[in-house]
């Protein structure tokens, strides 16, 4: 793949800070990578334009977190625009969850679709194979403790067990009572 296109986005601080971040179980720059691969390949097979697509690939789930399913393509394309990418690389970013989310428009979108859609199968067989050698869990373990909306995840599920466990300890009534 000729990186080219994309080099500017490599080196931005929101692309970067996605090696951090968990997507699928394994790192979610190397699956916008994998999506950014894929879609490099199936640009001029499809009849899209190859600078759009890949660009879009890489920005496709960007902040995907803060949105749902269905919605957080949208979120993606509107910090696409905030970072001055074209119109047509939000339009792909939108659908990329089609069929759960719109369908694409345009055919720099139907090539992210596929790509990611095969990017995401990738990304679950490379972690069923990683765990018969342990390396799954291990690199989910990483992102844990290197992801901030896991770890705030995590700060949030151990203080609901020590209410519960409180809870059973000195009853709902104790619970109130207290300052």
């Amino acid at each position: 793949m000729d990186s080219n296109h994309i080099a500017d986005l490599l080196s931005h601080p929101r692309v970067i800070e996605t090696r951090e971040h968990m997507h699928h179980s394994v790192p979610k720059h190397d699956h916008m990578m994998r999506v950014a691969r894929y879609s490099y390949y199936l640009a001029p097979i499809l009849g899209a334009d190859r600078r759009t697509a890949t660009r879009a690939a890489i920005l496709h789930d960007i902040d995907s977190r803060l949105g749902t399913l269905r919605t957080h393509g949208a979120i993606a394309a509107q910090v696409a625009a905030e970072l001055g990418e074209p119109e047509m690389v939000s339009r792909a970013i939108v659908s990329h969850m089609y069929p759960l989310g719109p369908r694409p428009t345009t055919r720099e979108g139907w090539v992210l679709a596929v790509a990611d859609k095969i990017a995401s199968f990738t990304d679950l067989t490379s972690f069923v194979g990683g765990l018969f050698t342990g390396r799954s869990l291990k690199v989910r373990r990483q992102l844990c403790v290197t992801d901030p909306f896991y770890v705030a995840r995590v700060t949030r599920r151990r203080r609901r067990r020590l209410i519960g466990r409180l809870w059973k300890t000195i009853g709902r009534e104790g619970l109130s009572e207290r300052p």
